[in-house]
């Protein structure tokens, strides 16, 4: 009867044609006027079918595809090792630790034309120069140059492509920054990077960089179009080389003074302390050698008292005085001794108290400090001294591959913006590139630039960089199914996952740093991966490469996340959202981040608002060892909805009033499936006028799924049968992870797009724990 009612309705409103019954859902999905329930009752919400690629009125998930692999416009020059002298790094907070480090590295540039036209649509500027990307490697060995190498892969690709590509070696900086650094080297880096680039803007024009000659280089660079792409550590260096370029923390001569003096301090202070040793121990020897004459004399005098005839009265006189005169001695140089031992203890407390603040740093600048007694001895070591003062550089794209995050970085602002976290990462298992992802996406209330987080299944820390491959760091703190010789391990091998990584760093820095705009489809969310960035012999591999768009403050509209008490009581709207038939629902402003500083979890019932304890626990407290499989974690740190049931059909129901999409293409949402292994999620609309319609978002999304399983009309509703031995819960790296629709997904189906009236998350599955943040309209196009 309601089926009749509503084709009816549809007739007379000539809103749309076509209306079914049965099980297998309908075409279009309308309901009575607004009621004063706030969401159906679980589980009655009917889901609209996927839309139909062939029909031309359909909205299909990819809309377009971005050609990738062809051959490029230029040929690349060969490797060219460089060094440009030598330059000085310092901590933030050691003020005593500044050292050297040399200006090295590797270069490839556009040598000459192709001998056939390519596919580079990148353009030189007006002076003949190409856009520039700088590599900047983290933490691995101190090698020179090796890690550097590691990249060269990618600077001949983007070099025949028309870009220079340079790689930075930090090898000296990874000799010291575990013992010497605050902040685990970030400003170190930051401050190598600033100072290459300031080198290459100064010489570009001459071809000669600090002195040194590099003609093929004259003229090569347009430095008004830079990309930075950054590694482990040296991705966190690159993250934070954004707030940086904006406000240089540079070295000065008094700096260097200040180090130096420092370090002549403890210096100073261990010859005092080896001089004062030296009277202890010359003193204790006088002791010694008085005690032994002293034990001596006494045996004499008692053997003379004691034989037979008596020894002359004159011997035991004799000795007798000698054992009084000794008695003296002892006692002023036993008395010379606790002086001296006195004098010890207070030299050494004042040096243990100067070399506390000393870290270490290599010999080589240890003799540099040293040797800098005033200005023109500066000038005369030739060191290049990071810039306070020097202009902000022109960077277009930051890409941060599987960083850490010493810093807490909460200002990657203003500019585009891409971490890449590969899910069997055994070295930086805390994904910490999620963290600088989430913290910055609002810093900004002006923000002019997306962002986007890329969660990589199947990937590991180390084979992006050709020289660490040598390790596999996911033996580590990986996943079950990142281990090797496991059956089934979905695990990426070293050259498939570079060729993905070729296409995910190139694509990027190529779109938003030389403005080819063939790449803009897959970066807006509407283009599958191309074959050729796809493991050898898959033409599509999507449900490996999960992309998170976040998009600049004038490109969306916030519906509902969590970061105030109140969330959901008043959300983005000022009205209410309600979780209905969920067994537990908790909303939290933040998860706990061991710091330092500390950051502790804040969470709340959102009907309540009373603290209370969040449901899921952070990924950072994962141990492979020692995993608890009822410990259910989430490596997304940032506010969230924590939701758990154990009936189909739980919703989220956001009120939003009588909103217009007007401006905005897409209807976005961040979701992590904690358990099982694979969720569904109904995302529906509904207008004022009660007209509702709910599509799948699996249907638009490989984000559903915790591994990489290629779709096959089960899952994620259903988890693949050899999924079972991957099915402990936390061990896929939950993330919180975008789903996308497109608002025309919904208007096709009748709702009207000017005037919505909420917006429902639905969960079929009969039972599970999800999170969910970051509801949203967003505009791609």
């Amino acid at each position: 009867m309601r089926m009749a009612t509503a084709c009816a309705m549809v007739l007379v409103l000539a809103l749309a044609s076509g209306c079914g019954g049965g099980d297998d859902g309908v075409a279009l999905s309308l309901t009575p006027p607004p009621s004063t329930s706030t969401a159906d009752p679980a589980p009655t919400i009917p889901v609209t079918p996927a839309p139909d690629p062939q029909d031309p009125t359909a909205i299909a998930r990819f809309t377009a595809t971005v050609p990738f692999g062809e051959k490029g416009s230029h040929v690349a020059s060969e490797q060219i090792v460089y060094g440009f002298g030598t330059t000085a790094v310092a901590d933030p907070q050691y003020k005593e630790v500044i050292y050297t480090v040399p200006l090295q590295g590797t270069v490839r540039y556009p040598a000459s034309a192709a001998s056939a036209p390519g596919t580079s649509k990148v353009q030189p500027s007006a002076g003949g120069g190409y856009p520039v990307v700088v590599f900047l490697h983290g933490m691995h060995d101190a090698s020179d140059l090796n890690n550097a190498k590691g990249y060269d892969y990618l600077q001949k690709g983007l070099a025949e492509n028309g870009y220079v590509a340079f790689s930075i070696d930090a090898g000296k900086i990874n000799g010291l920054n575990n013992r010497n650094a605050s902040d685990a080297g970030a400003l170190a880096r930051g401050q190598l990077l600033m100072t290459t680039l300031d080198l290459l803007r100064a010489g570009n024009a001459t071809g000669v960089f600090n002195g040194i000659a590099l003609p093929e280089l004259k003229g090569k660079m347009d430095l008004d179009r830079v990309g930075i792409v950054g590694h482990s550590r040296g991705a966190e260096a690159v993250a934070y080389a954004v707030e940086l370029n904006k406000q240089r923390v540079g070295i000065s001569y008094q700096d260097v003074e200040t180090a130096r003096r420092s370090r002549e301090a403890v210096v100073q202070a261990e010859a005092e302390r080896d001089k004062a040793q030296k009277r202890v121990d010359a003193a204790s020897t006088v002791v010694s050698d008085l005690t032994v004459k002293l034990f001596m004399a006494k045996a004499m005098l008692q053997a003379a008292q004691s034989q037979s005839p008596p020894a002359p009265a004159s011997l035991i006189d004799f000795l007798t005085q000698s054992i009084q005169q000794l008695l003296s001695e002892t006692a002023q140089a036993q008395a010379r001794l606790t002086a001296e031992q006195a004098a010890l203890e207070e030299v050494s407390a004042k040096y243990r108290d100067v070399n506390s603040f000393s870290r270490m740093i290599n010999a080589d600048s240890e003799k540099w400090l040293a040797q800098l007694t005033s200005p023109e001895a500066l000038r005369q070591s030739g060191v290049v001294l990071p810039s306070a003062t020097e202009a902000p550089h022109r960077i277009r794209a930051v890409f941060s591959l599987a960083p850490i995050n010493a810093r807490q970085l909460s200002r990657v602002t203003h500019v585009p913006f891409a971490t890449l976290l590969p899910t069997c990462d055994g070295d930086v298992y805390t994904l910490n590139g999620a963290q600088i992802f989430d913290d910055s996406r609002y810093t900004a209330s002006d923000e002019s630039a997306p962002k986007y987080q890329i969660a990589l299944r199947g990937a590991n820390h180390n084979f992006y960089n050709a020289h660490w491959s040598e390790t596999d760091d996911a033996q580590g703190r990986a996943p079950l199914y990142c281990k090797a010789g496991k059956i089934e391990t979905l695990r990426l091998s070293p050259t498939d996952q570079r060729r993905n990584g070729v296409f995910l760093m190139e694509s990027f820095l190529r779109y938003f740093v030389g403005d080819e705009f063939q790449f803009a489809p897959y970066w807006k969310g509407q283009a599958p991966v191309p074959s050729a960035g796809c493991p050898v012999g898959e033409a599509r591999c999507d449900e490996r490469v999960v992309l998170t768009i976040h998009q600049p403050a004038s490109q969306r509209r916030l519906l509902q996340n969590f970061r105030s008490a109140d969330a959901s009581a008043k959300n983005a709207n000022g009205l209410a959202t309600v979780f209905e038939n969920f067994g537990k629902a908790v909303q939290c402003q933040t998860l706990q981040l061991s710091g330092p500083p500390l950051r502790s979890a804040a969470c709340t019932d959102p009907v309540s608002q009373r603290p209370v304890e969040r449901l899921f626990t952070e990924g950072e407290k994962y141990n492979p060892s020692s995993y608890d499989a009822k410990t259910l974690l989430i490596w997304s740190i940032t506010d969230q909805a924590q939701l758990q049931w154990k009936t189909a059909g739980p919703t989220v129901a956001i009120d939003t009033g009588d909103l217009s999409t007007q401006g905005f293409d897409t209807l976005s949402v961040r979701v992590a499936v904690l358990a099982p292994i694979g969720q569904e999620v109904e995302i529906a609309l509904t207008d004022t006028q009660g007209r509702k319609a709910a599509l799948r978002g699996s249907d638009f999304s490989d984000a559903l799924y915790g591994i990489a399983r290629k779709p096959d009309g089960a899952i994620p509703l259903v988890d693949a049968p050899e999924d079972a031995l991957y099915a402990d819960t936390g061990t896929t790296r939950p993330l919180l992870n975008m789903v996308a629709v497109p608002l025309k997904a919904f208007a096709v189906h009748g709702v009207d797009l000017a005037h919505i009236r909420q917006v429902t998350l639905r969960f079929p599955k009969a039972s599970g724990s999800v999170a969910v943040t970051d509801v949203q309209l967003q505009r791609m196009n």
